[in-house]
């Protein structure tokens, strides 16, 4: 069995096969590459609920002080809100190729096909069924989707 993937070497792979949806990926690879492609949403999100806060803060000092001062630190605010939200939406734009790629490849790993990752799409808790087929380890030998990526041949 060959070692698991280091971090680098993962984002290196899903790099490497930016938009190859044939194939099959490891454990290690998906779920690194889902960490790199989490982070931006999480960066994303805490800007937006810093952007909440100020904004509240900001209305509530409006009665209190000079409005003028009040409007041009809520415009600084929204000048760094929406700066922020362009360059994580670009981030996450340009991972969306190669996260849905080994999504996929990952699917075909455990012996599933491709297609069940259009659960993502259905509202709720179907985004989560293809998450939970991920779980599962490697399928020893090699399927209708590849050689298995993860155990040499003879093990």
């Amino acid at each position: 069995m060959k070692p698991t993937l280091s971090f680098v070497e993962a984002i290196k792979t899903c790099f490497g096969k930016y938009a190859s949806f044939s194939g099959r990926a490891r454990r290690s690879e998906f779920w690194w590459f889902y960490l790199l492609t989490c982070i931006p949403s999480w960066c994303l999100s805490g800007l937006v609920q810093w952007k909440t806060a100020k904004a509240a803060e900001l209305t509530s000092q409006l009665t209190l002080s000079n409005s003028e001062e009040i409007l041009a630190q809520a415009s600084s605010v929204d000048t760094t809100f929406y700066l922020g939200a362009a360059v994580f939406g670009l981030i996450s734009l340009a991972l969306l190729v190669p996260s849905l790629a080994v999504w996929v490849r990952r699917l075909h790993d455990v012996g599933k096909s491709g297609k069940n990752i259009l659960w993502v799409l259905a509202c709720g808790i179907g985004g989560l069924i293809p998450l939970f087929m991920c779980i599962g380890d490697t399928k020893k030998g090699a399927n209708q989707y590849g050689e298995d990526p993860k155990y040499e041949a003879g093990e």
